[in-house]
């Protein structure tokens, strides 16, 4: 039986989230709900996008014929930049050994598509301070010596197993998290210009909020702090996915909103942004597949586009997450809607 004092917490909780979630559709559709004009399929496609590959490709060793084959698949698709899973950061310290064969693959698809850009994909699971026996999020990127080691890690994939450059995941990072920052320029340093930096980054604020708002940064940046992060990577991959929003209108709308607070939040800055079309089919309380899909995501994506209040020079293409539950049906209804066939 739970104890009354965590039936509390527990409701405290509950109330809180559910709260924010009735001030963000409320937000969301102020902000939104207003007639976009419709454009023909294909319009904002730029020949650049990109994909989050499985670590079987690096894990395992792989036919070249097969290698091919996904290379030309992802030519045809065009798709010019991959993050393939490679390891993450454990709780012990150390990475997961999940690469040996990165190097090979990474030869084979770059000799069958040279024009490829294939980048190490980190994960960075992040605890909020120290980090709690039992815990998945055990990285604590105020320790010096830990964001040694995933600096020379990142060296070690670029200059040893012939990666593009590396793509970290850091989850979750709030607002201003200045840990990141620091991170993100010592691998600037660290790497002298050799390899690409990408990040996967958080869901931005839908306003131009000149105020701290601390609850907002628990599950949001704002257009300054995503300022900040482009002005030490090269690219930037928004994972605008996990929104809890039930229906595929309200998805769309989201999605419309995120593109144009995003275009605006890095107009002028010097940084590729791809935006996150999920695929996935696992269902959990903040992603919903019936909702977020290839459809609506498209459907959002090219609504925020069209919307006269983006910065349409800023966008540099699609990123769908992950190539591995992407069915044909789902890759059918991307040729028509994203690549205009």
């Amino acid at each position: 039986m739970t104890p009354p004092r965590l039936r509390r917490s527990a409701l405290r909780g509950m109330c809180v989230i559910g709260g924010i979630a009735i001030v963000l559709m409320l937000l969301l559709l102020w902000r939104t709900l207003q007639p976009t004009g419709m454009v023909p399929h294909g319009t904002f496609n730029t020949g650049t996008n990109a994909a989050w590959l499985g670590v079987e490709w690096v894990h395992a060793h792989h036919e070249s014929d097969e290698i091919g084959a996904l290379g030309q698949n992802l030519a045809r698709l065009d798709i010019t930049d991959v993050y393939v899973f490679t390891t993450y950061l454990k709780a012990s310290g150390e990475f997961n050994s999940t690469y040996a064969h990165a190097a090979e693959f990474v030869e084979t698809i770059k000799t069958a598509q040279p024009g490829l850009n294939v980048y190490a994909w980190i994960g960075l699971p992040l605890a909020e301070s120290q980090p709690r026996p039992g815990s998945a999020f055990t990285v604590v990127l105020g320790d010096a010596a830990t964001r040694g080691e995933i600096v020379a890690l990142c060296r070690e994939l670029v200059h040893v197993y012939g990666f593009d450059g590396v793509h970290l995941d850091p989850e979750p990072v709030m607002d201003g998290d200045l840990d990141l920052l620091t991170l993100l320029e010592e691998l600037r340093d660290g790497m002298h210009g050799e390899g690409s930096l990408s990040v996967a980054t958080r869901r931005i604020w839908p306003f131009s909020l000149r105020i701290p708002l601390r609850l907002a940064g628990r599950f949001s940046w704002s257009h300054a702090y995503y300022g900040q992060v482009a002005e030490y990577v090269d690219q930037v991959a928004v994972m605008v996915y996990d929104s809890a929003l039930p229906l595929p209108g309200l998805y769309r709308r989201w999605v419309q909103c995120q593109v144009v607070s995003i275009t605006q939040a890095l107009k002028g800055a010097d940084v590729d942004v791809f935006i996150g079309v999920p695929t996935s089919e696992e269902k959990t309380w903040t992603h919903w597949p019936r909702a977020e899909n290839m459809t609506s995501g498209l459907g959002g994506i090219i609504a925020g586009l069209g919307d006269k209040r983006a910065e349409q020079a800023v966008f540099t293409g699609v990123a769908i997450y992950p190539y591995w539950e992407t069915d044909p049906a789902e890759w059918a209804t991307y040729e028509s809607l994203w690549l205009g066939h």
